[in-house]
């Protein structure tokens, strides 16, 4: 019992996002520490692109590339790294010097989709606030008197 409300409560601290066997584009600092990532998915889903990175084939959002260029502009380390469970492992060396956004057809620049992604989610995390402000409410199946009926 003792064994398992252990596994539970670290499991509970790894994010979810962060799996063994999962992608992510990773940036660091120039000591390596981390500062930022962004995941990367080997299946194609909506608003994913597919991206050529160190001969191999990979799907990401638009933000994630324009992120990615913005990253190494900043002087950052960025790099395609791989979670085996047991740490990061880098795969792939200098993404940003392999695709640019006019590579996958997006216009604009990397600081403007960056904000248009940030927009979008902003708006998409305001109606999961107000969905959940209103399912507290709930109706007990029973038909409200109307006015009329007084």
């Amino acid at each position: 019992m003792r064994k398992s409300c252990l596994f539970t409560a670290l499991a509970m601290l790894v994010p979810a996002s962060a799996l063994a066997g999962d992608f992510h584009m990773i940036s660091r600092q120039q000591d390596g520490t981390f500062y930022s990532s962004h995941k990367i998915f080997e299946k194609n889903g909506e608003n994913l692109y597919q991206v050529a990175l160190c001969g191999r084939s990979y799907f990401a959002r638009a933000a994630t590339v324009a992120w990615m260029n913005y990253e190494a502009e900043e002087g950052r380390d960025v790099g395609l790294e791989y979670n085996r469970g047991s740490g990061w492992f880098r795969v792939c060396e200098n993404p940003d010097q392999q695709v640019k956004l006019a590579d996958i057809g997006v216009p604009g620049t990397n600081v403007e989709v960056m904000r248009a992604s940030d927009e979008a989610m902003n708006r998409r995390q305001r109606f999961i606030v107000i969905r959940k402000t209103f399912s507290d409410y709930s109706n007990s199946g029973q038909s409200a008197p109307s006015y009329h009926g007084r």
